[in-house]
């Protein structure tokens, strides 16, 4: 065999290679996160505030009015995992907020309700410059497919290298 035949064959042979490596790809599950485990191991790690509290949607008489109050119109979403944690005095000093939405739709939509309480924060912040200061400072929103993050703390940055190691 010449060498130009020779050449060709491997040419040939590379991208065959290259092309099965490639559709092999799309058969690969999506990676299923399970946001109570990754919330409580941040809760673990991390002093992101004193005062926070995770707000059970469940719970008429709190969980689902805090959740309303802050991001509305989010409980009425059709979501398939929900982890929300907010601080519970007027000098907010970190909450975080996870969110799987079912589609990349909703993942955005869940987004834009993060920013406007990040808005709303650095905008209000209770009357607090320590609190306006932390959320224009700390606040970060991550988007991993439809998972959603929400995180306002002085170790965000590591938070969400973390977030972003699930997947």
């Amino acid at each position: 065999m010449n060498k130009k035949r020779f050449s060709v064959l491997l040419l040939a042979l590379a991208l065959v290679f290259a092309l099965a490596a490639c559709g092999g790809n799309k058969d690969k599950e999506p990676v299923k996160v399970d946001l109570a485990a990754f919330a409580q191991t941040l809760t673990e790690k991390y002093e992101i505030s004193g005062f926070l509290e995770r707000m059970d949607p469940e719970d008429a008489d709190m969980g689902a009015t805090m959740i309303d109050n802050t991001f509305p119109g989010l409980r009425e979403m059709d979501l398939e995992q929900m982890e929300i944690y907010l601080c519970m005095v007027s000098f907010n000093t970190g909450e975080f907020s996870l969110v799987e939405a079912k589609n990349a739709d909703d993942a955005k939509a869940v987004a834009d309700l993060f920013q406007t309480r990040i808005d709303s924060m650095t905008e209000e912040g209770m009357n607090y410059p320590d609190t306006i200061e932390n959320w224009q400072n700390n606040a970060k929103i991550v988007t991993n497919g439809n998972y959603v993050m929400l995180v306002c703390s002085a170790d965000s940055a590591a938070i969400v290298d973390d977030f972003n190691a699930l997947f």
